[in-house]
């Protein structure tokens, strides 16, 4: 006879999901449980880390790789042990069960641990035979929903392998051990650029690397650099990123939660498309490997979640037209997610490239209408498409001689959340009763624009530095921020990522209307060691555009100096007077920069880390910048100095007032006289 067994969401999960365990803590495990005899030592070559805390569970991660004579490699099934304690020396366990893994997801486990209780931190280690074993990993859970528990954590983005040393992870895991038990970081938002699938010959100054990635197993070849190209380079991406010590040691210490940009997969990329060239390439196999390598190596949450879009990665096969193979490579994994940490906060992370429409402008368009850069108007007219000015575009551009013909004008408007993705992330906030929405969001909100218009005798219009980022994407935010202010949702702070800076500032409903108010604030983070935005834009105004250098860079004492900053906070116009007269005060007194309200802070000049810490009433950010990680290093680099900024909770009805920034040890220029 035989017995009809209910399927359940978990039985369910594991038969698509055959890469992840489904394991549940108990208040007692026996420890009983034995590997078969000729089962094979282990190493641990990329530690241990745990991702997605919520009040009940956790997703548990290592790479165990079978040694045979030293190196290696095996076929088949691997059998080891997880364990699970609420002590540090697993006097007790909570958890030991056997999991297995095998080449076919590269030796990684991903093992999902529910049945824990909320607010807790945990012990876990994986175990081979022998004396085989991993680091010891801690994790902890969130507070439940309605749990009021203060939150603290650290935001981070941009890990450059080639550029720095990680020395931004070793400060930040120095300075937590020092802390008080009540100030340490609870989780990591990691907000993109994990790895970067190029590698450079050297940097855009000439410069040699602080240290290379090795040689690609498969990769493509170019006169300036070489890039992933198979599911071989993307693992073995992560594989080099993760044998840096320091970075091992965070995920061990502390559980992330992540979302990707672009070079989990490839510069500047949408859908799955890459930019390298002078056309977008589909390339949607070489997308589909990216998410795999992806899937396999973050521990996060996906399929996890009832009720969520987000799942697991998918292997499906690339057929039918190129629209097909798009949509397919895409959905091969799906990874916006909401989560909770207690009464105080909820998160939304977002994904800020799989379902973007394509830049509104391609490259060297303002060039070919003799503009030094896109203006505010052109990325307003081509990103609204067939929606501007009420539904009425114009035929042609209001540049050189009027003739040339709009092409955006019968285009739907750009979007670069996706209308699934955006819907859903309007719900989130409207169905949230947390204090303070947190939206992880790898791209910048904060404005980078130029006022050219004040220059005199010139005839330029403001100008947006870069269209990537959410100012290529006005017409959505302008949706987005309009929503907080209509339905009165408070609390909304965006983090983010990808610039290679520093910054902070508000954000109103509107880019466009002066009477605009703010409704939300942005932190965006610098990168943990990639090159600093303003080192390479300094190359490039030296080399390429000399003309712009007076508002980049000056030169006194034989120092560089950064004016960019008194470019995007004062105006251009008070850069160019600081360049030729070196007068802090009349620079001062020509401020501000009316094209980027609300902005408060940028450094284009840092590398470093983000700190939070949110609770009923307050928000309090820190943006750490190190001294130089470009050498190798026995104690973690110093801090060079720390923005600090306030941002009490408001209530429906009033504007969120960001307070700051205010500095220990000193501060980047302009904030002091140079």
């Amino acid at each position: 006879m035989i017995i009809a067994m209910p399927i359940t969401r978990r039985s369910l999960l594991g038969l698509v999901s055959g890469s992840t365990f489904f394991l549940t803590a108990r208040a007692y495990a026996s420890a009983q449980q034995k590997l078969p005899a000729d089962a094979p030592r282990l190493s641990f070559p990329q530690g241990i880390a745990s991702g997605d805390p919520r009040a009940d569970a956790v997703m548990l991660w290592t790479r165990a790789v079978p040694l045979v004579d030293a190196t290696p490699g095996s076929a088949g099934k691997i059998p080891l042990l997880l364990q699970l304690s609420a002590s540090e020396d697993f006097s007790s366990l909570l958890l030991q069960n056997a999991v297995h893994t095998s080449g076919d997801n590269d030796y990684t486990i991903r093992a999902f641990v529910d049945g824990l209780q909320a607010d807790q931190t945990y012990y876990y280690r994986f175990i081979g035979p022998g004396d085989s074993r991993s680091r010891v990993g801690r994790t902890r859970t969130a507070p439940a929903a309605g749990q009021p528990r203060k939150v603290n954590l650290a935001f981070a983005s941009c890990q450059s392998y080639e550029d720095a040393f990680f020395g931004s992870w070793a400060r930040m895991l120095a300075d937590d051990k020092a802390a008080a038990a009540e100030e340490r970081i609870q989780f990591v938002l990691h907000l993109g650029d994990f790895i970067y699938e190029r590698s450079w010959h050297k940097r855009s100054d000439g410069s040699a690397h602080s240290r290379k990635v090795p040689p690609f197993p498969d990769g493509a070849d170019r006169e300036e650099n070489r890039y992933a190209v198979s599911l071989a380079d993307y693992r073995h991406l992560y594989k080099t990123y993760l044998s840096d010590p320091h970075l091992q040691e965070a995920r061990a210490r502390w559980p992330f939660i992540c979302t990707w940009d672009d070079h989990e997969f490839s510069n500047d990329n949408f859908q799955s498309y890459s930019t390298y060239g002078d056309e977008p390439h589909l390339d949607p196999q070489r997308r589909q490997h990216a998410n795999q390598a992806w899937f396999e190596y973050i521990p996060c949450l996906l399929s996890e979640l009832d009720g969520q879009p987000a799942h697991d990665f998918r292997q499906l096969p690339l057929e039918g037209d190129a629209q097909n193979r798009n949509r397919t490579a895409i959905d091969s994994l799906r990874i916006y997610r909401h989560l909770n940490w207690g009464q105080y906060l909820d998160l939304l992370i977002t994904d800020s490239r799989s379902y973007r429409s394509p830049p509104c402008l391609p490259e060297g368009f303002a060039e070919s209408l003799n503009l030094p850069m896109n203006t505010v108007q052109l990325v307003d007219i081509a990103d609204a498409g067939s929606d501007y000015n009420d539904g009425q575009p114009p035929a042609t551009l209001p540049y050189g001689d009027g003739s040339v013909v709009n092409p955006a004008r019968k285009r739907p408007p750009g979007s670069l959340l996706g209308e699934e993705q955006r819907n859903w992330f309007v719900q989130s906030l409207e169905n949230s009763s947390a204090h303070w929405k947190l939206w992880g969001n790898a791209l910048p909100l904060i404005p980078m624009r130029l006022d050219l218009s004040t220059l005199p005798f010139t005839g330029y219009e403001d100008s947006i530095f870069g269209i990537d980022a959410w100012a290529g994407y006005p017409h959505e935010l302008n949706y987005l921020m309009r929503e907080l202010q209509q339905q009165q949702i408070t609390g909304v702070v965006s983090l983010s990522g990808d610039h290679h800076m520093h910054g902070a500032g508000s954000i109103s409903w509107s880019t466009t209307d002066p009477l605009a108010h703010p409704v939300s604030v942005d932190f965006t983070v610098a990168g943990i060691s990639s090159t600093p935005l303003f080192e390479d834009l300094t190359v490039v105004a030296r080399d390429k555009h000399p003309d712009f250098q007076p508002i980049v860079y000056a030169e006194s004492d034989g120092e560089i100096v950064p004016v960019w900053h008194m470019s995007l906070l004062y105006g251009v116009l008070s850069a160019f007077t600081y360049a030729k007269t070196g007068l802090t005060s009349l620079a001062t007194w020509l401020a501000p920069n009316e094209a980027n309200p609300g902005l408060k802070y940028v450094d284009t000049t840092a590398n470093g880390y983000g700190l939070a810490r949110f609770d009923a009433e307050e928000l309090r950010v820190q943006l750490v910048t190190l001294n130089d990680s470009r050498r190798a290093f026995s104690e973690p680099p110093a801090i060079a100095y720390t923005a600090n900024f306030r941002l009490p909770l408001w209530q429906a009805g009033e504007q969120p007032e960001l307070q700051g920034p205010e500095f220990d040890g000193g501060a980047p220029f302009p904030f002091t006289p140079p």
